[in-house]
């Protein structure tokens, strides 16, 4: 785990975070978490899986490869009533091009909603699901490429088979 690979994530993260209408500041009551790493294979999904149970927010999950600039894909892990589902390979969505990032999966639209919580709707039958993919990539692109990140406090990084709890600060790491 180099720096340049965690500033990089942490770059695109912020600007996917600030695009779907989520502060760049940390709210009062923090209801969605965005995290990096490479994709994730069946262990390591319950692995992410009981780290969004032990912090208690929804989490949108950026895979990258380190030998890539861009990511990979994105995937969600939603807390519901029975337990944290995993929804892997989701899609980019902007209804426009003034509209906030949304995801989609399969038949419903994930964005930010009220207080801040990630919200799930059944997507129109007549979204330009196409259209609003491209858009949605090109600012995201554009975003990164224009977006400074300011130093987030609280970023940390679960080492392989870790918990929230061994979690390391991206200071740490950075220092090093």
């Amino acid at each position: 785990m180099t720096s340049s690979y965690l500033d990089r994530a942490s770059h695109w993260c912020f600007a996917l975070r600030r695009l779907m209408g989520y502060p760049g500041y940390a709210p009062a009551r923090h209801t969605t978490a965005w995290c990096s790493s490479s994709p994730r294979e069946p262990a390591q999904v319950a692995e992410v899986m009981q780290i969004v149970a032990d912090m208690g927010r929804d989490l949108v999950h950026v895979s990258f490869s380190l030998d890539q600039e861009e990511p990979l894909g994105v995937s969600l892990a939603i807390q519901g009533v029975a337990g944290v589902e995993w929804m892997p390979d989701v899609r980019l969505y902007a209804a426009s091009e003034g509209a906030p990032i949304e995801v989609l999966s399969e038949d419903r639209r994930w964005f930010i909603g009220p207080r801040l919580l990630l919200t799930g709707a059944k997507l129109p039958r007549n979204a330009r699901r196409s259209k609003g993919e491209q858009i949605a990539w090109r600012r995201w692109r554009q975003a990164v490429a224009t977006t400074t990140v300011p130093k987030l406090t609280g970023s940390v990084w679960v080492p392989p088979g870790g918990t929230i709890v061994t979690a390391i600060p991206h200071e740490l790491i950075n220092a090093a």
